[in-house]
């Protein structure tokens, strides 16, 4: 049984021509039956495994493939479709490889101040600094590369497409920096650290603690908790341990899944 088979027709004049053709009604929506979410006994967790598709699980679980559309209903995370559904171990390192291609380049805004203690500038801060799409050049190592996204909360410009290679290490024994300039704006900061894109810090959290939440770095907003204290999650991790995350699905109990399959196309129909 195909998941749009159980959507209603609707007829559409697509041409203005007064001729009505069948359509199926994408627009109906029925959400996961709360006597199924709420009966601890009609439903299980599967993990997925690598590279398995949602009518592979469907046939392993169900002896059909025609369930699959099953896990997008009563998954809230896979409302999204395929796009939501977890990569094989492949695709996911092509996707790292090809989202995450070129470098970071971090700063250490700081804030200056006058003797009268009034503020006079936030040195190296990309708050309203730097145009998307210019190109950003390294003063001493003569690199360039393309300014594709700024995430100022943690001091990051990404940039790709690089030539060369930008300077940045200031929590090393040499304290090797350089300046940055925007072809197009002109502006220009101060680098603190180099990353690849993939192994750039996603967030920080403080070393000790077990649930690794999210914290300010010091770093990067006056204020936030010492650098010293501080152990990071890199965007490669995050992407891998989502990918792992949306591998653990919710599923119909197969004794069940006939009669859920039922219900849902009695809804959709209503």
């Amino acid at each position: 049984m195909s998941f749009f088979r159980q959507f209603p027709k609707v007829e559409y004049d697509f041409n203005r021509t007064g001729i009505l053709q069948n359509m199926v009604d994408l627009f109906r929506s029925v959400r996961a039956l709360p006597s199924f979410l709420d009966n601890y006994s009609a439903y299980k967790f599967y993990e997925v495994k690598n590279g398995e598709r949602p009518d592979i699980v469907s046939q392993r679980l169900y002896g059909t493939s025609q369930y699959y559309w099953t896990f997008f209903v009563i998954n809230d995370f896979l409302h999204d479709g395929m796009r939501a559904w977890p990569m094989s171990q492949e695709d996911l390192f092509d996707y790292i490889a090809k989202e995450y291609e070129g470098y970071v380049i971090e700063t250490n805004p700081s804030i200056v101040r006058s003797s009268d203690l009034l503020i006079t500038d936030f040195r190296d801060s990309l708050s309203g600094r730097f145009t998307l799409g210019e190109t950003i050049t390294g003063s001493t190592s003569g690199a360039t590369g393309t300014l594709t996204k700024k995430i100022v909360d943690l001091s990051q410009l990404v940039v790709q497409n690089v030539t060369g290679a930008f300077i940045g290490d200031q929590t090393g024994p040499q304290n090797i920096t350089e300046r940055v300039t925007g072809g197009t704006s002109e502006d220009s900061v101060a680098t603190y650290q180099v990353y690849k894109y993939a192994e750039a810090p996603y967030y920080y959290y403080e070393t000790n603690d077990a649930d690794k939440k999210p914290v300010t770095n010091s770093v990067h907003i006056n204020g936030g908790v010492e650098g010293g204290t501080l152990s990071y999650v890199t965007n490669r991790a995050h992407v891998i341990e989502e990918n792992d995350e949306r591998a653990k699905i919710r599923i119909i109990d197969p004794a069940y899944v006939e009669q859920f399959v039922d219900q849902f196309e009695e809804l959709i129909n209503e």
